[in-house]
């Protein structure tokens, strides 16, 4: 888990590809939405960590633009959910 961690903290370093990186994601949000369907609460940090709103940002836009989903569409599920 540390050297999987270490080599997100800096992927040139450590020679992981983009493509790599973007198949490391797509499981990780894929489990993550499975674990949150189940578990509404479940926050997507932990406690102690130091995520960025811009980064959220910056990686929510990019998730919408890949599976061509509006911030509005996003909108309009959520209501929907609750």
């Amino acid at each position: 888990m540390d050297t999987v961690l270490a080599a997100l903290r800096d992927p040139e370093a450590s020679g992981l590809r983009p493509e790599q990186l973007q198949k490391l994601f797509a499981e990780v949000v894929t489990a993550f939405a499975k674990l949150r369907e189940t578990d509404e609460k479940l926050p997507a940090f932990p406690k102690d960590s130091d995520v960025a709103a811009t980064n959220v940002a910056i990686a929510a836009t990019g998730i919408l633009d890949a599976v061509d989903v509006a911030v509005f569409e996003l909108g309009m599920w959520q209501t929907l959910k609750q």
